[in-house]
């Protein structure tokens, strides 16, 4: 039985390109999927060398590769890392994945290859990496503000534990809360509010060093990381930040002060959790509300 009629048939209900060489690397069969992958027809591409579909610099390796894959049976799995370099008719290049194997046929050796344009797999593997990435943004980020929300600040304050508890590297953490918002919604409407959270956020962003991390916790409350940072001056920052905030808000007329608590992490064997600092920048916030709101008030 010739080899294209055993082959022909079987070919064509596979729905990646195929294509059956002989040991000496001629093209016996081929399936229209492969042959428009390659932009030949199918009749053309038989008895050509399978390296004509190749780039002209990889030929001459590829035939040694070709000779040691008859001289040692095997498979390769397609996406198991075997991707060729490929070349089409009309000369442009690309990539395709090949699943290889071999097969004997009234005592012939052939080897079938069959191929799937990397390009295209390409393309569907980086949209779905983007839409990952994506969406675990999304998981990350606040939906009104796009500031950093609690899950991510939690993470982030995890980081901050192990390098304090691993290197000894300082840091601060605050809570920012915003005096009488409760009557902001009341009396102007939670569309109004949901903007004086937004523009707070904004001004909390703006007037933070660059390697600060920014976050809503809840309604109302913001929170904020400062990386390697003294006691004493991450209390002229608050305080400066509190400062510019005030300035801000008023500029913007927005009815709105700030009370802020905040907690120095400086000690390695204070066994830190994201837990009591949370609590203790907490107390520091309420403490600052009990003498009379708008300011800071510093915890260790």
């Amino acid at each position: 039985m010739e080899v294209k009629q055993a082959f022909t048939d079987f070919l064509e209900i596979i729905p990646d390109g195929a294509v059956v060489i002989n040991t000496e690397g001629l093209i016996v069969a081929v399936n229209q999927a492969a042959a428009t992958m390659f932009g030949y027809s199918s009749s053309s591409m038989l008895e050509m060398p399978l390296n004509c579909l190749l780039p002209e610099e990889f030929r001459e390796k590829h035939d040694e590769h070709l000779v040691k894959f008859f001289k040692h049976p095997g498979r390769r799995s397609m996406g198991n890392g075997l991707i060729f370099p490929a070349v089409r008719r009309d000369g442009s290049k690309f990539y395709v994945d090949i699943m290889l194997n071999q097969m004997e046929i009234d005592g012939e050796l052939f080897g079938i290859a069959i191929a799937r344009d990397y390009t295209l797999l390409k393309k569907a593997e980086d949209k779905i990496r983007l839409e990952l990435e994506f969406e675990k943004r999304q998981a990350l980020t606040d939906h009104l503000t796009g500031i950093m929300n609690r899950r991510a600040f939690t993470a982030q304050l995890t980081d901050e534990i192990t390098q304090l508890e691993q290197h000894g590297t300082p840091f601060a953490v605050s809570f920012i809360d915003l005096d009488d918002f409760k009557e902001i919604n009341d009396e102007y409407g939670h569309q109004y509010g949901d903007e004086v959270l937004q523009k707070i956020a904004e001004l909390i962003r703006l007037h933070s060093r660059h390697t600060d991390y920014v976050a809503r916790i809840g309604g109302d409350e913001f929170a904020t990381i400062h990386p390697m940072i003294a006691a004493s001056d991450a209390e002229q920052m608050m305080e400066r930040l509190r400062a510019e905030l005030v300035s801000g808000i008023g500029h913007a007329k927005l009815p709105v002060t700030l009370s802020i608590g905040l907690c120095q992490c400086d000690k390695p064997s204070e066994h830190y959790t994201v837990e009591n600092i949370m609590a203790r920048a907490d107390r520091a916030m309420y403490q600052a509300k009990k003498e009379g709101k708008n300011a800071v008030v510093l915890t260790g």
